[in-house]
């Protein structure tokens, strides 16, 4: 389990976190399993010392979990251009199959070494399974609760291939094997002391001055030099996706992503004083964005990791009070009618939480929202075809939890644009149109006025039991091949 945690995330930077990516995650784990239960089946009749084999097969399974973090990136880096179900397969076949095969090849050999009886076979089996999965259970909590979160990916993969080697290359000692167990122990020694742990794979152009691996999967902030005037550009990305994008210094003064300034402009239809709920921060730009319309905040983020980041490196002021939690167990706890607005801008790499985008959760926010109150969410640009039938999904789940909606785009061709869907209490007017756009008190470079909604007939409403998780993952594999082809430009 802790091979398939972190082989899942070491896939983020390169092909997100889409059910594609899980589902290949999970179908490779339970590959290298089946062959290896397979294979250990077949050693275990082949060879006269079930024990030696039993130690060979567990170096080698750590061997193998140790390399992961050297050998995954090279792979990925190939596999970019295939489509993303392929890649991402094929990525995982290279780098995480191989020590799934040898630990799937340790429980017949362990079965066979106490089995004495064979009426004792089943009791044996029993007992092994039962332990093995107690293990697992276990390792999924600590890896993924703790060792992932503080850690990282590539330190904790490292350390446990060690551990892993250890009693089985101290009991390769003992029984004499020495020419393993001592090339299993220096082998270790020499890892342990002259690699390296892993670098960044890409820079993607810039400096890379800040860089770590957690819950959301890999967090990196770059400073890009702008051709010409000198400036520095600074960018937030998550798994290779570019979250925020500020001047290093200037990091208040500026918007470089027409949402946010979208945003902010719809938003300036509420007064100051004004209570706000804005869920996902990134490195702060709506947060200061909102701190000059004079809005009371209260602002959610996930990952610890992007409070700390937004501080230090974005010009975030450390007098908010960040709460770290999911936004929709924060929508579920917080008081009635207590916002005038909630803003979702919580794409994590390139995906979107189905979670929140249900009826019911929909549902939930509008208990919190006051009568006069109001949702924005920043979501992907697609509207047409296939791959629009998430954002019309999303549309019709709004007007059928009693929202009335209008829909603005940002400039560009759907894959580089966001949509806004504004919605609000179906029995109010529109909050929208006190926006101070014509009073001169903000401009935008572009028409900000909303579009015609389209034709919802092939759309669904998204509900908790049913989330059309297909449609979210179309939209974010589309989303990601954009991502990997301008990673793919920085490779080349």
């Amino acid at each position: 389990m802790a091979s398939e945690l972190i082989g899942a995330k070491m896939l983020a930077p390169y092909f997100g976190t889409s059910l594609y990516v899980w589902a290949s995650a999970l179908g490779i784990t339970l590959g290298g399993l089946m062959v290896g239960y397979f294979l250990g089946g077949f050693c275990s009749r082949r060879t006269s010392d079930n024990l030696s084999a039993l130690y060979l097969v567990l170096i080698s399974a750590a061997a193998f979990l140790f390399l992961m973090p050297f050998t995954s990136r090279p792979v990925m880096t190939w596999a970019l251009g295939l489509p993303l179900q392929w890649g991402a397969s094929l990525s995982l076949l290279a780098f995480m199959f191989p020590p799934l095969v040898f630990m799937g090849m340790a429980s017949p050999l362990i079965i066979n070494v106490l089995t004495r009886d064979p009426k004792d076979a089943g009791r044996c089996a029993g007992n092994i399974y039962a332990i093995s999965t107690l293990g697992g259970i276990l390792a999924t909590f600590l890896f993924g609760f703790y060792i992932i979160p503080e850690f990282g990916i590539s330190r904790p993969a490292m350390i446990s291939g060690l551990c892993l080697a250890i009693l089985p290359s101290i009991s390769l000692l003992r029984r004499k094997r020495k020419v393993g167990g001592l090339a299993a122990c220096l082998a270790m020694f020499l890892t342990l002391t002259f690699v390296p742990t892993p670098g960044m794979a890409h820079t993607s152009g810039g400096v890379i001055v800040y860089y770590s691996e957690g819950v959301m999967g890999q967090l990196k902030v770059i400073d890009r030099e702008l051709p010409g005037d000198g400036e520095v550009m600074r960018s937030l990305m998550v798994n290779n996706t570019t979250q925020t994008t500020v001047l290093r210094d200037a990091p208040l003064h500026h918007h470089f992503w027409p949402y946010s300034q979208l945003i902010e402009y719809l938003a300036s239809a509420y007064s100051p004083g004004s209570h706000v709920l804005l869920l996902g921060m990134g490195g702060g730009t709506l947060v200061h964005s909102f701190e000059a319309l004079g809005f009371q905040q209260d602002i959610v983020e996930i990952d610890q990791r992007i409070k700390d980041v937004a501080i230090t490196y974005f010009g975030l002021h450390e007098r908010y009070d960040v709460i770290i939690d999911d936004a929709r167990h924060v929508v579920r706890m917080a008081l009635p009618g207590r916002y005038d607005l909630i803003v979702y801008d919580v794409f994590k790499g390139e995906s979107a939480p189905h979670h929140i985008l249900t009826q019911e959760a929909l549902g939930e926010v509008g208990r919190v929202l006051n009568a006069d109150g109001a949702l924005l969410i920043n979501f992907y640009g697609y509207l047409d075809g296939d791959v629009g039938r998430l954002t019309r999904s999303v549309a019709k789940t709004l007007l059928n939890s009693g929202f009335e909606l209008s829909i603005y785009m940002t400039p560009g061709l759907p894959d580089q644009r966001n949509s806004i869907m504004a919605a609000w209490r179906e029995t109010q007017p529109s909050p929208f149109e006190r926006s101070k756009l014509g009073r001169g008190e903000m401009r935008l470079a572009y028409d900000p006025g909303p579009r015609p909604l389209p034709h919802l007939g092939d759309a669904v409403v998204l509900t908790d039991d049913q989330p059309q998780l297909r449609l979210f993952a179309n939209a974010a594999m589309q989303w990601r091949r954009l991502s990997n082809a301008n990673l793919l430009s920085h490779v080349n």
